[in-house]
């Protein structure tokens, strides 16, 4: 079952929420591609990583905007200005093909009933060499396990399941990572011991992470599709 915005929005209002929104927001910025003037969508709920990214980039050139699923619901964002959140359709955002520049999908891809649907949706927006992140719950940690976080709910995916999923809708991965290397508690201290932590379990091993954090980048040319897809693509006719 997909969370409500509202319990997503309160979990992040929390102190554990608060500390994991900073370590997953610490693995994003390393795999971000920096530049200026991007057009940069958060979908699903990327509203704590979204103000992170605005804040440590400091580009007025460019274009923030959350975008937020029907089944979810909305809340505003920012609090402090005109609002740039929306709700859409997952499989149909209103974007003019090949217009954005970087697409973080978070809380998303392990909701969606059609995944592939959704970064084929994602391939479309998706400008030239455009990148693409996508979190998710790693399927073989605790985060995935316990139902106390938004982590716990939804379909979670292994780093070689993702993998194969994205580079079928022709976004081939080029990097990965993972956080929240402790597992899920709700002791006192908890968000401080998370953050002495995650650096050090890290450097032992990255793949011990709760949750899967994947890069990959819009294929324009070379894909070839194979015999199943080639019987589905209709015929286009021209004239003389």
């Amino acid at each position: 079952m997909r969370p409500d915005v509202l319990n997503l929005y309160r979990f992040y209002q929390s102190p554990l929420g608060r500390m994991v929104a900073e370590l997953i927001g610490n693995r994003l910025a390393a795999l971000w591609e920096a530049g200026t003037g991007q057009q940069t969508i958060g979908f699903g709920f990327a509203l704590p990583y979204l103000s992170r990214l605005e804040l440590t980039e400091d580009d007025p050139a460019s274009r923030y905007l959350a975008f937020m699923p029907a089944q979810q619901g909305v809340c505003p964002w920012p609090q402090a200005a005109k609002s740039r959140a929306a709700l859409v359709e997952e499989y149909n955002m209103p974007l003019p093909d090949s217009s954005v520049d970087r697409l973080l999908l978070m809380h998303a891809l392990e909701h969606t009933n059609r995944p592939a649907h959704l970064l084929r949706e994602a391939w479309r927006v998706l400008a030239p060499g455009g990148q693409v992140i996508a979190v998710v719950p790693n399927r073989r940690r605790t985060w995935s396990a316990v139902d106390a976080t938004p982590f716990g709910h939804g379909r979670p995916y292994s780093k070689g399941q993702l993998y194969s999923l994205m580079d079928e809708q022709m976004l081939p991965p080029e990097g990965w990572d993972t956080a929240l290397m402790l597992p899920p508690m709700t002791l006192p201290g908890t968000p401080r011991l998370m953050r002495w932590f995650e650096r050090p379990i890290h450097a032992v091993g990255r793949n011990l992470g709760g949750v899967l954090i994947v890069g990959a980048r819009k294929q324009v040319y070379g894909a070839v599709p194979t015999a199943e897809k080639r019987a589905r693509i209709m015929p286009v006719l021209t004239g003389p």
